[in-house]
């Protein structure tokens, strides 16, 4: 009993002070928003061509679970993620190392509390399904087709999300950036393997449940034989969009038949997120992880060194330090751009300018549709280094230095930008050459606009949120959306509808954007 006690306070403090963060409120807006595109039917599940399902609680219950669970299984992992590096960071860590509780009671309490910050975007999710299915009058309102695959596939969906956040934070290489670029790519590697993005109702597709951690399997081959029960010519297939079409075929879907296996599969699913929760309990080093290296790291220096006696504390001096103005210094732009460009990229390891170089003239030899791509994968190199701009005092607690120099928003920002944009460009310039030699005009500019708008973006990002994690979430998902060559999104020009005339002066908007916010940050401190 006093164990369960000590997890319930556990887990409700660290849920407690996650939603007070701003964060967590951007998780919610993101919710209701998506949850009125679903109940409205603005968001809406296809069968190809054009077959959609009558709006109805059953089909607004499908709608909203499956675009609950890819967004929770995409951003809510970002999220949740960080409760147990704040710990490390914070010291409190170092507290709770000195009490009895466990490492598997203390992951648990972890995993209950990712669960639960998920879980309240679920429920709510729910509540708006059900007042814009009263609002619209929908006929027929059933609180059981709306709530049972919102309850049932979606809240075991987060519980794994919840646990995979857990298990990243215990292994010490994936709790920073790069295990948020491996879970993106994780993520989309586990939806194609399930089969849940293309295949989902074809001929010859077989749902199998315990493979389908978000549930697109069961909706979609629920939905999927409704239709061809209409309409025999479907050849299946399943879509999640917000695209309009203009004379959709519709027909009526009541909801999903819950066999035994699927229901099986879900309570599946949540052993598997304990399970990972456990596992995860392996790798935890109880927070003895940086005192272990400290104490490496100062072994042969308290070896060979005897303890120096203690003195008595000095009185506080009367001093006081005058900010220094620009009159007082000699600035020279030029060693701070070198200084920055050093902090830029210090750190690399050898096989990292290895594999630059390899990038850049891959780029010279392949052909011009290659080059495109190898361009967008050699942008995506640095992004841990990208994702610093803006945020690295924050990060290294060095704000009252870097912010005490002379004019830090017209000498120092200005200076990190162009670091980012120097390494950018020599990341780049094997496809500026093969562009430059092949005549391509278009893409000399979308070239140009992307060197811009990349370190403008992570400065703005950076500097407004104090953490590089939303430039990585966001930076690694618009990438992706470049392969698919969506021209709203296209600001490197790999489609010739690209809008290049909103993103260049939108890469100036956004450098100016992160001034702003650098200026008001300075005035509240």
């Amino acid at each position: 009993m006093k164990t369960l006690r000590v997890l319930y306070h556990m887990a409700r403090a660290d849920f407690l002070e996650r939603v007070r963060r701003y964060g967590f409120l951007m998780m919610l807006g993101l919710v209701v928003w998506l949850g009125y595109l679903a109940a409205s039917g603005q968001m809406r599940m296809r069968i190809p061509p054009d077959y959609i399902g009558i709006v109805n609680s059953a089909w607004v219950g499908g709608t909203m679970t499956v675009a609950v669970s890819f967004l929770l299984g995409w951003v809510g992992f970002y999220i949740v993620k960080g409760s147990v590096n704040r710990d490390y960071e914070t010291g409190v860590g170092q507290i709770m190392a000195t009490t009895p509780l466990s490492r598997p009671l203390y992951m648990l309490g972890k995993w209950l509390s990712n669960f639960a910050v998920l879980g309240v975007a679920v429920i709510i999710m729910l509540i708006e399904g059900i007042a814009m299915n009263l609002l619209l009058g929908t006929e027929g309102f059933d609180l059981v087709a709306l709530a049972a695959p919102l309850i049932i596939i979606a809240l075991p969906c987060v519980g794994m999300i919840a646990a995979l956040a857990v298990l990243f934070e215990s292994i010490s290489w994936l709790r920073g950036g790069f295990g948020n670029v491996v879970y993106f790519f994780a993520f989309l590697f586990a939806l194609v393997a399930s089969g849940e993005i293309t295949s989902v109702g074809m001929p010859g597709f077989t749902i199998n449940p315990y493979i389908d951690f978000s549930g697109w399997q069961i909706v979609g081959d629920s939905v999927s034989h409704a239709a061809q029960a209409v309409y025999p010519e479907s050849t299946g297939g399943f879509t999640f969009s917000i695209t309009q079409l203009d004379a959709p075929k519709l027909f009526l879907w009541n909801g999903i038949d819950w066999t035994t296996d699927i229901c099986l599969s879900r309570l599946f699913f949540l052993a598997v997120a304990i399970g990972l929760v456990m596992i995860a309990a392996l790798f935890f080093d109880r927070f003895n992880s940086s005192r272990q290296l400290h104490i490496k790291r100062l072994k042969t220096a308290s070896d060979s060194i005897e303890p120096a006696p203690a003195i008595k504390a000095a009185p506080p001096s009367s001093i006081r330090l005058t900010p220094l103005t620009n009159s007082q210094t000699s600035f020279r732009f030029g060693a701070l751009l070198i200084a920055e460009l050093k902090l830029f990229i210090k750190g690399q390891r050898w096989w990292w300018y290895v594999v630059a170089l390899g990038l850049v003239i891959a780029q010279l030899s392949s052909d011009i549709e290659v080059t495109r791509v190898l361009l967008l994968v050699a942008w995506v190199w640095p992004i841990l280094i990208l994702s610093g701009l803006g945020c690295r005092e924050n990060r290294f607690n060095t704000q009252q230095i870097v912010f005490a120099a002379p004019n830090p928003i017209l000498n120092q920002l200005p200076a990190a930008w162009f670091s980012a944009f120097i390494v950018t460009v020599l990341l780049g310039s094997g496809a500026l050459v093969k562009f430059i030699f092949m005549g391509e005009t278009f893409s000399i500019l979308g070239w140009l606009t992307g060197t811009l708008f990349i370190p403008s973006l992570a400065l703005a990002l950076g500097t407004i949120t104090g953490s590089g994690k939303l430039f990585e979430v966001l930076y690694v998902f618009w990438m992706y959306i470049l392969t698919q060559k969506v021209p709203s999104f296209d600001f490197v020009g790999m489609t010739s509808e690209s809008p290049l005339y909103i993103y260049a002066p939108l890469a100036v908007g956004l450098f100016v954007f992160a001034m702003f916010a650098r200026q008001w940050q300075l005035r509240s401190r």
